[in-house]
């Protein structure tokens, strides 16, 4: 039996995520198991160093998620629904996207310097700073798609009815705009909870983060089982997290 081209063609992208991702994860997790089986992710999760370390980690990604949330949302609503040429609009987003052209070591380097200069270098608030810059696009880009599919016609019969903007935006906008909002929420968290290199450039001190530690595990330490059962932990959490977000708040119904 004849394979169809375009099958053929198909089947490239998917062979390449399962042997640059699927493949990955199954030797993490052998090799998590080789020191001493399932008692090294009962090792892992009651570490109280890496307990403290995971919910250090899990503030900064909240907070850089809250402040990405909040300077991205009315961005995103501003060119929805305040900017109506398609050729301006275009260009606020081009603005918005090109930084992500731009190698993330490079654009990390470019920003340390600039901090350097107010003195915020090896800081918590330069290390937020730094991640908001470098997250932000993942938050815009999401809640704006989904701004964009809005039907106009909503709004207008809230002012129709006599709805004030701000109640139009609170009980049509935003609950229409959750599924954009949950996926740049997860998005970034997920991004900023693992970051390592951000917090290593402009934390100093306060840059040790999960990433870090996973980092040291394997090339520092040489502790391959427990470094392989912290990775594992967090990409099922990761993988978990999308699939609850996919499952569940994908959709606008």
């Amino acid at each position: 039996m004849r394979k169809n081209p375009v099958f053929l063609i198909a089947i490239l992208p998917l062979l390449y995520v399962l042997t640059t991702f699927y493949v990955p994860i199954i030797l993490m997790a052998l090799e998590s198991l080789k020191a001493g089986g399932i008692q090294v992710y009962t090792s892992v999760l009651t570490n109280k160093d890496f307990t403290s370390i995971i919910l250090y980690s899990a503030a900064i990604a909240f907070i850089t998620t809250l402040i990405t949330l909040v300077l991205a949302f009315p961005a995103a609503y501003y060119l929805s629904f305040g900017v109506e040429n398609p050729q301006t609009k275009n260009k606020f987003l081009v603005a918005f996207t090109v930084p992500m052209l731009i190698n993330f070591l490079l654009r990390a380097y470019a920003l340390m310097n600039i901090l350097s200069l107010v003195n915020l270098t090896n800081t918590i608030q330069g290390m937020i700073i730094g991640m908001v810059y470098e997250f932000l696009p993942f938050m815009l880009l999401p809640i704006y798609s989904t701004l964009e599919r809005i039907e106009r016609r909503f709004l207008e019969a809230a002012e129709t009815l006599g709805a004030k903007p701000w109640q139009a935006v609170l009980r049509i906008t935003l609950p229409l705009a959750t599924p954009g909002i949950a996926s740049g929420v997860i998005l970034v968290f997920l991004m900023a909870f693992t970051e390592f290199v951000v917090p290593g450039l402009l934390g100093g001190v306060y840059g040790y983060t999960v990433g870090y530690l996973i980092w040291d595990l394997f090339l520092k330490y040489r502790n391959w089982p427990v470094g392989s059962a912290l990775a594992f932990i967090v990409t099922l959490t990761s993988i978990f997290a999308v699939y609850f977000y996919t499952r569940y708040g994908g959709g606008n119904d």
